[in-house]
Order: structure tokens, then C-alpha cells, then sequence
């Protein structure tokens, strides 16, 4: 035997930010709350500490791996931001296995605002409009 045993961990997290950038996440919990749970009692950190405990991480660890990380995501990130962005009209794609008929009509609209005012954005980012 290695010695080695498995563990499992099940582990209930809490979203520190917000759903997305036109949400405001205060206006349904307070600051005082989401720093609680960022600095106090975050499963991550607890889990980050168990290993060190342990001695099967450190702080020396934990810096060199997010550096490698941030540097991954950047290297991405820049990748991503060289291709062009999707077309504006999938949107409507993916989300249901088929689109309701108000949807169908709202596609419809947009493709013909793109059509008309198509000038007045920066469309040569995006794939082409079919």
C-alpha cells in the first residue's frame, strides 16, 4: 500500500460576485454578508488550509499556481479577443430546443434592424449575419 487514501469533499460555495455586469447584487444582500463569506468562512479557503495542515499545500504553492493560472487565462483571453465575436443573431440559438413564435418575431426584428442600421455598429467584429 502507497499510503495514499482517497478523500472526498463536498464543498457548498457562495458567489462572492455578481450574476453578470447589469446586476447589482446589493440591492438583495448586503456587503457586510458577501465579505463574510469571502473572508471568514469560504469552503475554498478552509479547503486551502486543510491541505496545508496536511502538508500537501502552501502559500508558496498557492502563488506559483496562480500565477501560471492568470497567465493561461491571459494568453486565452488575448487568443479569444483576436477572433471574431459571434453572430449577433445566436442569441436565439441553443437556449430552447425550438423558439416560441414571439421569439421567432423578435429574430426576425433584429435581423432586420441589422439589415437597416447595420452601419451603426461595429459588425465587421462579429461573424457575418446569415
Amino acid at each position: 500500500s502507497s499510503g495514499i487514501n482517497a478523500e472526498y469533499g463536498e464543498l457548498m460555495t457562495y458567489r462572492v460576485g455578481h450574476h453578470s455586469t447589469s446586476d447589482d447584487s446589493t440591492a438583495y444582500r448586503s456587503i457586510d454578508e458577501v465579505n463574510y463569506w469571502d473572508r471568514e468562512d469560504s469552503p475554498v479557503g478552509r479547503l486551502a488550509q486543510h491541505l496545508i495542515t496536511r502538508g500537501l499545500w502552501s502559500t508558496d504553492l498557492e502563488e506559483s499556481y496562480a500565477k501560471e493560472c492568470r497567465k493561461e487565462i491571459m494568453t486565452a483571453f488575448a487568443r479569444a479577443e483576436s477572433e471574431k465575436g459571434p453572430n449577433p443573431l445566436w442569441v436565439f440559438d441553443d437556449v430552447y430546443d425550438s423558439l416560441s413564435d414571439h421569439l421567432v418575431e423578435q429574430r426576425r426584428e433584429m435581423r432586420e434592424h441589422l439589415e437597416r442600421y447595420g452601419e451603426n455598429y461595429s459588425l465587421e467584429k462579429f461573424m457575418p449575419v446569415e
